[in-house]
């Protein structure tokens, strides 16, 4: 069966790609999403599209993690490389508020432009988003979007998910869910609806707990899977169908 990753950043430095990407094919993995961070990487996954055309979805965006290398004509550049490139979706991007609260004024700025970017290409969202949820969601709804889209590595609450799930995205789940410490994230994903999330490993970073000390990548995925089956009394095969039908749903209702 294959399976997909709907997060990852194989244009990093990491991996040998060739050799990454083959053994991807070997193991059934169906397509991998991965997301720029800043316009000096957008060409670097333009030319992994290219290298291949049918594996890889990717998206274009500028991430609040680099809110210091931004610079405002990068929008411009993104919205030239919207129309050149014509990626799957926008992002890497959204609010980081475990950042210097000096940052904060800048990121909702960028934020607000991608946003309508976003809404003027008509592209789902790639999201990063940490203790900020509550501002990110209002600011989706407010501004009336509602192409949808991936919340990347998502580990809020229960009330927070069904937020972002009546706003029409899925939730992002990853290797922060295989650790045993993480009771709160167990019982939100136990109780998340089978039309609310995709898998994700955000390689090479936020490695599962089965392969810390080692280079994180997607064929970390069918394990990650095992454990979201344990915890929604599943099957491993019901678990990565239900992710890749919530996965391409997502490229189908822009």
């Amino acid at each position: 069966m294959g399976w997909i990753d709907s997060h990852c950043h194989l244009d990093f430095p990491d991996f040998d790609q060739a050799s990454l990407f083959q053994c991807l094919i070997d193991n059934q993995c169906e397509a991998v999403l991965i997301p720029a961070t800043q316009v000096e990487h957008f060409q670097r996954v333009v030319a992994l599209k290219h290298a291949y055309p049918n594996l890889v979805k990717f998206a274009l965006g500028l991430h609040p993690y680099f809110i210091a290398e931004h610079q405002m004509s990068h929008l411009d550049v993104l919205n030239q490389a919207l129309i050149d490139y014509k990626p799957d979706a926008l992002g890497e991007f959204g609010l980081d508020f475990m950042l210097p609260e000096s940052s904060f004024k800048q990121q909702i700025h960028l934020f607000d432009q991608q946003l309508q970017l976003a809404k003027q290409h008509r592209l789902p969202l790639v999201i990063h988003c940490r203790k900020a949820h509550d501002q990110l969601a209002s600011k989706v709804k407010h501004a009336g979007f509602t192409g949808g889209g991936f919340i990347h590595g998502f580990s809020g609450s229960l009330q927070q998910a069904k937020r972002y799930i009546d706003l029409g995205f899925v939730l992002g789940l990853g290797g922060a869910l295989t650790y045993d410490r993480a009771k709160a994230m167990h019982k939100m994903v136990a109780q998340l609806p089978d039309d609310a999330y995709t898998l994700e490993t955000d390689s090479p970073d936020m490695a599962p707990s089965f392969a810390q000390g080692q280079v994180n990548t997607p064929l970390n995925i069918p394990v990650i899977a095992q454990h979201i089956a344990r915890l929604k009394h599943q099957t491993v095969e019901q678990v990565i169908q239900t992710s890749t039908q919530n996965f391409y749903r997502v490229f189908s209702h822009v």
